[in-house]
């Protein structure tokens, strides 16, 4: 059995749906939208739009929790909470102050109106971590773990090439899996 690797498992950038920074969420969406409407059949749906810089490089990702980030106002104080504690402002005064904020006191189209509207950059995660597109699949699953993500960014001489989709490597787990107890069955 061949030594898999990163680029072996992952979706070459060329092939996702990525927005620039400035584009508002509502703008990610549809993109989101028209990528999976033409994902050809057996493939995994993409959850998550790319964001690249003005330059067009990659900076991070619009991904399903930060777009449900994007519809709870907290999400955009959470940024300034550093701020805050630095002017000695405790944890339980901002939890109050952010109490009059809370979602349930909005409906959901309300608050995806709000949500829609917002730049891309005020909610995308940013890139942080990579792996190189030749490290091997048990490094990848390694990295993610530890860094506790979904998707990882693989990179060939630092210039982002690919993304590993956390579906895509259960997908490969499973195969794997599959094919070892086969194997095993066939030797008794």
């Amino acid at each position: 059995m061949t030594l898999r690797k990163a680029r072996d498992l992952m979706v070459p950038i060329d092939q996702y749906p990525i927005v620039d920074s400035s584009a508002t969420v509502l703008d990610a969406v549809i993109r989101l939208d028209k990528s999976r409407r033409s994902l050809e059949p057996g493939r995994q749906p993409y959850q998550a739009v790319l964001v690249a810089d003005k330059e067009g490089k990659i900076v991070g990702k619009l991904g399903q929790l930060a777009l449900l980030r994007s519809l709870e106002p907290r999400s955009l104080v959470v940024d300034d909470q550093n701020t805050l504690k630095k002017a000695g402002v405790s944890n339980s005064i901002m939890e109050a102050a952010l109490s009059h904020y809370r979602v349930l006191q909005q409906e959901l189209s309300e608050m995806c109106l709000g949500a829609a509207a917002m730049p891309v950059r005020s909610v995308m995660l940013p890139f942080r971590e990579h792996v190189d597109v030749e490290a091997p699949v048990r490094e990848v699953i390694h990295q993610m773990l530890v860094w506790q993500t979904l998707s990882v960014l693989v990179t060939q001489e630092d210039r982002p090439v690919g993304l590993i989709r956390l579906s895509d490597l259960c997908d490969e787990v499973m195969k794997q899996m599959r094919q070892t107890a086969s194997c095993g069955d066939n030797e008794d």
